[in-house]
């Protein structure tokens, strides 16, 4: 769940870029050499958590389970979670987004094993 509360129109630009970019990658697309009959697979994501110690690099934090390669199932945009609000231009005060992933392969013991 992301909450956006953008305060310039280069800020507004930015989120509407990233909600644009997640729906895209999130959406399956038409084959062409198939007539438009099939669909492709909507695109993968390597999620990782991550952590920043206060000096040094970052690095993939071991104390949380990996995640394997996910797909995104859904996009939830609310551009009205306070009410109806806007600023002068029109454009929204907050807009929250919830992104739900799916793991492409079942987790089993030995993917625990390995901290899956």
């Amino acid at each position: 769940n992301f909450t956006f509360a953008p305060k310039s129109s280069e800020e507004q630009d930015e989120v509407k870029k990233i909600i644009e970019c997640f729906r895209f990658h999130q959406a399956p697309e038409r084959r062409a050499e198939s007539h438009n009959l099939f669909l492709g697979l909507p695109a993968e994501f390597d999620i990782h958590y991550m952590y920043q110690p206060p000096v040094g690099e970052a690095y993939e934090n071991p104390y949380y389970n990996k995640i394997a390669t996910c797909v995104l199932n859904n996009v939830q945009t609310n551009y009205t979670p306070n009410g109806v609000r806007s600023h002068n231009d029109g454009s929204p005060v907050k807009i929250t987004m919830a992104l739900q992933f799916t793991e492409a392969e079942m987790i089993t013991k030995d993917h625990v094993d390995i901290g899956y």
